[in-house]
């Protein structure tokens, strides 16, 4: 059913996060904002979402025992985002689109490198550099960040649950915008809207005209091409772009609705592969019972927050001045072939590990890391029961410069 935002404007109701949706679009030019259409949707778990500010604190001048003015700092955009695997398994050959566009964006502002030859595959074998536009949606709401990027990324397979991906990261700065409404013969690039919705709007915020009927977009702004914010008086916003021609509000019973910017026809992979079929294989080892695995990825990018005369992120945005660490949890229980396992690791011997999520015999993730070094690890027995040994490690690459400690292959 197609969202209807005439019925969302007339209810007085409070918000509900149970309408929350994610759309990712790769910038062209960093720091400006993208515009998604409905394939860049994202599927999400419950949880995540953008956080932005600008902290201040009070004057430290001298004004006696009272508070008399304030000092703002630098804004703060961070974001996280917790989405299932979804891949997919169609018959067929390995094809980049077996996930979606806004998930191949997320590995590769992650991990740098992606080959789409057979499948689609990430290294650390490129720099980060891409950025994107994040647009957290609502009912009565809309956030839309931009100059975002992925700084962390924690990838857990558990024995008892559903795998699942954590993304972090940060980004220049997020707009908050709502709906109004206009009852006024909208020309030139200016929208008037009712008494008060004039700062439902920023400047630099995009937005869309819909038609009376709530759903239907104005040609002024189809799916794909909304207008920036870019001005506002009162309650008359401005505009980008040519001047309006489908923006009348003015017939009686046909007022037009000023909304935030979202795309139509969303559209993605609902396909999680949740870890019922899978395997981890230790070069060495016998097969085991993993209870869990969690590789927990950071870049350690320097944030570009230093810039005279910038109040958020500016200059490149991000540095990549940081080493890329892949960090290894990996749990067993304690038994014969464990005991050696254990031992082995005494001499850091290293490990050469595979996880595979998902049936080989059709489209799956294949998880390669081909050099990691454990800890050597401590254990306490419980009262009752098995006994879990976590082990925990680093990835490395396997030689010098050759950037494979960690892969990922939706093949």
């Amino acid at each position: 059913m197609a969202k209807n935002y005439a019925d969302i404007y007339a209810n007085p109701t409070d918000s509900s996060s149970l309408e929350q949706a994610f759309y990712l679009k790769l910038e062209s030019t960093p720091g400006t904002y993208a515009f998604p259409t409905g394939t860049d949707f994202l599927f999400t778990l419950g949880g995540g979402g953008l956080t932005y500010g600008q902290p201040l604190e009070s004057s430290p001048h001298r004004s006696g025992r009272h508070n008399n003015n304030t000092i703002k700092k630098k804004k703060e955009l961070s974001w996280n985002l917790t989405t299932y695997f979804n891949i997919d398994t169609a018959p067929g050959a390995p094809v980049f689109s077996e996930i979606d566009t806004a998930v191949r964006m997320l590995h590769k502002s992650m991990f740098g490198s992606e080959t789409v030859s057979a499948g689609a595959v990430y290294s650390t074998a490129t720099t980060p550099g891409i950025f994107f536009s994040m647009y957290e949606v609502g009912d009565k709401w809309s956030r839309a960040a931009r100059g975002c990027f992925v700084d962390a990324a924690t990838l857990n397979f558990p024995g008892d649950g559903e795998a699942t991906a954590e993304w972090s990261g940060m980004g220049v700065e997020s707009l908050l915008t709502g709906i109004g409404k206009s009852v006024t013969a909208n020309a030139a690039n200016t929208v008037t809207v009712a008494v008060g919705e004039g700062k439902r709007f920023k400047v630099g915020s995009p937005v869309m005209v819909i038609k009376a009927n709530g759903t239907t977009r104005s040609t002024d702004t189809p799916s794909g091409t909304p207008r920036l914010v870019t001005a506002v008086v009162g309650d008359v916003v401005t505009v980008s772009g040519a001047a309006l021609t489908d923006s009348d509000g003015s017939v009686a019973l046909t007022p037009v609705y000023l909304c935030y910017y979202e795309p139509s026809g969303r559209t993605g992979i609902d396909s999680p592969i949740t870890g019922l079929v899978g395997s981890v294989t230790i070069t060495g080892l016998a097969e085991q019972c993993v209870r869990s695995m969690v590789i927990a990825c950071t870049n350690s990018h320097e944030a570009v927050n230093y810039c005279y005369g910038e109040d958020s992120l500016g200059g490149s945005i991000f540095v990549p001045a940081g080493r890329f660490a892949a960090a290894v949890t990996m749990e067993m229980n304690l038994n014969h072939a464990i005991v050696g396992y254990f031992n082995d690791l005494q001499s850091f011997t290293a490990q050469n590990i595979t996880l595979q999520l998902g049936d080989t015999a059709g489209r799956h993730l294949q998880v390669q890391l081909p050099r990691v070094i454990f800890s050597v690890p401590t254990f306490t027995l419980p009262d009752t029961g098995s006994i879990p040994i976590s082990f925990e490690g680093i990835a490395y690459q396997t030689v010098l410069d050759a950037a494979d400690e960690l892969t990922l292959s939706y093949i």
